[in-house]
């Protein structure tokens, strides 16, 4: 029955055996679901105002991302099953509607990861200028690499991105601290300009909305509830600054919104402390 399925993965009959993720784990993987750096967010500026952005970056998170990420934690505790609201939407509504929702899922996974590589590219060819064709060379290469490395298994995976991690946030930190005595917090008061309010909303929920997928671990982690606490505890103040102060720092040194789009913050590192900061952003 469906009780006795809900039972059987509540006392963990949906966990794997073997070396389970711990705190700092969950931190580095969760980092890239629920942020991932700030590469990208600086066209936010396209869709309003400073002062509406920055209301929205600072308002949103306790009303949605904290509510969802103590759900998670909450659900994954009772079912420590690898799939997270995959998982729960089965056993809450039967198999048809689970199939049918974790197919959906899946389309918007393809849709939302097909973004990133080409980010990266974008930014790339901001250094080195390419053509549409390598560009898109570029981008498979790095799904291919990425496909690897998470087939290599989760212990393979946490190492990987905690490497990244740190190259990620090692351009961010610096540009933050080297900004930060230039910083002009009026700039993120500015009202006036057009605003294009849909767009704004369904930018800032995607940015916030990545705390669902925490619960796909929840089969592979080491005492999930202490787990997921302590992470959320970390992750949640740290994607809300990671949010803000760089943009902040980058209203600082440009102030007009028309310049803003894919890799504007790497033109702005450069101004700030020179090319070679430039460079650890292309990193």
């Amino acid at each position: 029955s469906r009780e006795r399925g809900a039972m059987g993965m509540g006392s963990g009959g949906g966990t794997r055996p073997g070396k389970k993720i711990g705190v700092w784990g969950m931190v580095v993987v969760g980092f890239f679901w629920v942020h991932g750096g700030i590469y990208g967010n600086e066209a936010m500026l396209m869709a309003g105002p400073p002062l509406y952005v920055f209301i929205m970056l600072g308002v949103v998170p306790f009303v949605y991302s904290l509510p969802i990420a103590l759900i998670v934690a909450e659900l994954s505790t009772a079912f420590p099953e690898d799939g997270g609201y995959v998982v729960w939407v089965q056993q809450a509504c039967g198999r048809v509607v689970g199939s049918h929702h974790a197919y959906w899922v899946w389309v918007i996974y393809v849709v939302d990861a097909a973004i990133y590589p080409v980010l990266v590219a974008q930014y790339v060819d901001t250094m080195v200028p390419m053509s549409e064709f390598r560009r898109g060379i570029l981008s498979t290469a790095l799904v291919g690499m990425v496909t690897g490395i998470n087939l290599l298994g989760t212990d393979m995976m946490v190492k990987f991105n905690t490497l990244l991690a740190a190259v990620s946030l090692a351009p961010t930190v610096l540009f933050v601290a080297i900004g930060m005595p230039r910083l002009e917090p009026e700039r993120t008061l500015v009202a006036h300009g057009e605003l294009d309010s849909s767009l704004l909303v369904s930018w800032i929920l995607w940015l916030y909305c990545g705390f669902f997928s925490l619960g796909t671990l929840a089969g592979e982690l080491e005492q999930p509830r202490r787990t997921f606490l302590i992470s959320i505890g970390i992750l949640f103040p740290a994607v809300l600054l990671l949010n803000t102060l760089p943009l902040a720092v980058a209203l600082s040194l440009d102030d007009v919104p028309a310049h803003y789009s894919a890799g504007y913050f790497n033109v702005l590192a450069r101004r700030l402390a020179g090319r070679w900061l430039d460079y650890v952003f292309q990193l």
